[in-house]
């Protein structure tokens, strides 16, 4: 029985081995940013006054990201959550 994860021994023809190699730089590139942009995200957000829609803007990230970076990282918040809260329901 042959491993499931076994190597193959497919060659891409060269049109998709070029767009799988630019896939990976990608890939490669956006790890070796992880920390950079994490670091410069919440200097950002703490001295520059950036919001989360403004990183989320520059970057096509989603807004979420910078809000758990901004959360782990102890950033003051701009503005109360909007979801979430807990109502009075002696109203």
């Amino acid at each position: 029985m042959i491993n499931a994860m076994a190597r193959s021994n497919y060659e891409p023809p060269d049109d998709a081995a070029e767009l799988f190699a630019r896939i990976k730089r990608a890939h490669d590139t956006l790890r070796e940013l992880r920390g950079p942009l994490q670091e410069m995200a919440v200097r950002e957000m703490r001295e520059g006054g950036a919001t989360v829609g403004d990183l989320a803007r520059l970057t096509g990230y989603d807004p979420e990201k910078y809000r758990l970076m901004a959360r782990a990282a102890g950033v003051e918040r701009r503005r109360p959550p909007t979801r979430g809260q807990v109502s009075d329901s002696s109203d």
